[in-house]
């Protein structure tokens, strides 16, 4: 891609960001609700809204950095129990989803301290072998298995968990987003 290209790209993202911005610097995403927003597998007592809703407002806020605050305005017609119930299922939703973000971030902190321990100490073999001149075929298998533990905690620590903390700051800025009620024109 060239440098002409790049620019034009990142300028067109700045006039998106600046059209979905409000007078109050949030960043707007209408939504026209369908007749049925429920996901029909969904129960009475747990009801969840149609993933399409929620697909719908991370691909239109994707894009927006995760500082900038949202305002969802929902359109259609529906009576105040309607709208009080479809909040709350777009706050259990996020609230779930970051539930299983900080899972993930917690078990990627535990898979990179134990593959960083256990390719330390595979090396720290490795090297006590090399130094003592026996048995060069295991302590080449050992040099792999540890290098390779490194590589994987390496990959955890500077690859995934800077992806993880940038959807928890996303999810975030969806969790505190301002839910309006238009009614339909």
């Amino acid at each position: 891609m060239s440098r002409k290209t790049r620019k034009q790209e990142k300028k067109e993202l700045l006039e998106y960001i600046e059209r979905t911005l409000d007078e109050n610097g949030n960043a707007v995403v209408d939504v026209c609700l369908p007749e049925e927003v429920y996901d029909p597998l969904s129960l009475k007592g747990e009801k969840d809204l149609c993933g399409e809703i929620y697909d719908y407002i991370e691909a239109q806020t994707n894009v927006i950095p995760a500082q900038i605050p949202l305002r969802v305005r929902l359109h259609g017609d529906r009576t105040p129990a309607e709208q009080e119930e479809i909040e709350k299922c777009m706050h259990r939703h996020y609230i779930m989803k970051s539930f299983d973000i900080s899972w993930d971030l917690m078990a990627n902190l535990r898979k990179m301290l134990v593959l960083a321990a256990f390719g330390a100490a595979v090396l720290a073999i490795y090297l006590f072998l090399a130094l003592t001149g026996k048995n060069a075929l295991f302590t080449e298998i050992l040099s792999i298995v540890g290098s390779f533990s490194l590589w994987e905690a390496a990959d955890a620590l500077l690859l995934e968990r800077p992806h993880l903390r940038r959807e928890l700051r996303n999810n975030e800025q969806s969790l505190n987003q301002k839910i309006e009620f238009v009614p339909k024109d």
